[in-house]
C-alpha cells in the first residue's frame, strides 16, 4: 500500500494518468479558490489570497506544465530509452494529487492567525493578537500536515520522473533536483507576472 502511495506510476501512466491528474489539478484549484489557498510556484503553498477562480486554475496548470516541460527535456537528453511526452506529463499531473489535500487547510484560519501571532510577538509587526494553546496546537499540526504533503508531492514527482525517463540513480536524483530548482524559479517568475493579468 505504501509503495503504491509513493510510486503509483508502475501501475498507472500515459493517458490514464494524464486524465486523472488534470482533473485533480482543476479540482485542487477549485478547492483552493474557496479556501483561499494557492500555489505561487511548483511546491509552495500560500494562504489568505483572494483572486479569481481562473487565476487559481491557470496557476496550478502553469506549475504542472513548467515542471513537466523541464523534466521532459532532461529526459530526452539523458535517457537512452524512448521517452513519451504523455508519460512525463501524465505522471507529473498525477504527482500533484497531494496538494488536493493541502488546499483544504485554508478552510481553517489557524495558520494565518498563527502567522500574525508570530509577527506581532516576535517581530513587533501587525496588530495585537492572542491565541489559545488549542489554536496554536491546531496551527502547528496544519503546518506539519502541509510539510508532509509537500514531501509526498516531491517524492511522487521524483518517482514519476524516474519511471518515465527510465533513469537510474544517482543521475536521476541530480537531474531531478536541478530541474526542480529551475522549475521553482521559472514558475515563481511566471506566477508573479500572472497576477498582473488577472
Amino acid at each position: 500500500m505504501i509503495r503504491k502511495l509513493i510510486n503509483p506510476f508502475r501501475y498507472i501512466a500515459g493517458g490514464y494518468a494524464l486524465a486523472i491528474g488534470v482533473v485533480l489539478i482543476v479540482l485542487t484549484s477549485l478547492i483552493g479558490f474557496f479556501s483561499h489557498t494557492h500555489f505561487p510556484d511548483v511546491i509552495s503553498v500560500k494562504l489568505g489570497t483572494d483572486y479569481t477562480v481562473g487565476y487559481y486554475i491557470i496557476q496550478s496548470l502553469l506549475n504542472w506544465i513548467v515542471v513537466s516541460v523541464l523534466l521532459f527535456l532532461v529526459s530526452i537528453i539523458f535517457s537512452k530509452s524512448k521517452v513519451r511526452v504523455i508519460d512525463v506529463f501524465g505522471t507529473q499531473a498525477l504527482a500533484r494529487s497531494p496538494y488536493l489535500l493541502a488546499a483544504l487547510v485554508g478552510f481553517s484560519d489557524a495558520m494565518t492567525r498563527f502567522g500574525d501571532y508570530i509577527l506581532y510577538h516576535l517581530m513587533n509587526q501587525g496588530e495585537p493578537i492572542q491565541l489559545s494553546d488549542g489554536a496554536i496546537i491546531i496551527a502547528i499540526c496544519l503546518i506539519i500536515f502541509v510539510v508532509l504533503m509537500t514531501i509526498w508531492l516531491i517524492t511522487l514527482m521524483y518517482n514519476a520522473f524516474k519511471v518515465s525517463a527510465n533513469l537510474k540513480e544517482p543521475i536521476s536524483i541530480f537531474l531531478f533536483i536541478g530541474s526542480l530548482i529551475a522549475a521553482i524559479i521559472i514558475s515563481a517568475f511566471l506566477n508573479l507576472h500572472l497576477i498582473k493579468f488577472m
